[in-house]
């Protein structure tokens, strides 16, 4: 039996300019997106953004992916996962720019899980080993994103990708030894 929400889903996929659709899926994973949004921003040292304001400027640029449907919950807050990054870097490269460069910070995936603060050096410099570690590695780029930016579990990120727990910890595992080596380089 299929849930609303993956109803409304498959729905939006057929027709995503349909504004009818799109507000009923947006009903039933606002609140969901609005946690997401709030726990990341909890992070953010200097983010010009609230939750609502967060959700509200990513659902302006989620689409559905033409080569993957997306048939489950998961799969939706992957996409969502993933714009919500594109936004707060996007943001982010702004204010640099605004300030001709910035200066590089060290980060560590202890600073993406909200360990502690991140300005926006700090997750700029994220964001590009993140792409660096996505050119050999995209499985375990995408666990780093689904973890640190979506807010997923470990658990969640293998039922996402239809993998085995183990091997979701193991890309877990190698992809913060990875960033941790970029990262140290980068400084």
């Amino acid at each position: 039996m299929m849930s609303p929400a993956t109803r409304s889903l498959l729905a939006w996929q057929d027709d995503p300019d349909d504004p009818a659709l799109a507000s009923t899926l947006a009903q039933l994973v606002y609140g969901e997106l609005r946690g997401i949004a709030a726990a990341r921003l909890r992070r953010e040292s200097a983010s010009p953004f609230t939750p609502t304001e967060l959700v509200h400027e990513a659902w302006l640029r989620i689409r559905p992916p033409a080569s993957q449907p997306m048939a489950r919950r998961e799969h939706f807050l992957k996409l969502a996962s993933a714009t919500m990054r594109n936004v707060l870097v996007d943001q982010a490269r702004e204010r640099q720019a605004d300030k001709r460069g910035g200066g590089m910070h060290q980060v560590t995936l202890s600073l993406a899980q909200g360990q502690a603060d991140v300005d926006d050096g700090r997750l700029l410099d994220l964001d590009r080993a993140l792409d660096r570690l996505a050119v050999d590695h995209p499985r375990a780029a995408e666990v780093v994103v689904l973890r640190c930016f979506g807010g997923l579990t470990l658990e969640e990120i293998a039922e996402v990708r239809a993998a085995s727990l183990s091997t979701i910890k193991r890309d877990w595992v190698f992809a913060s030894a990875w960033l941790t080596d970029a990262l140290r380089e980068a400084e």
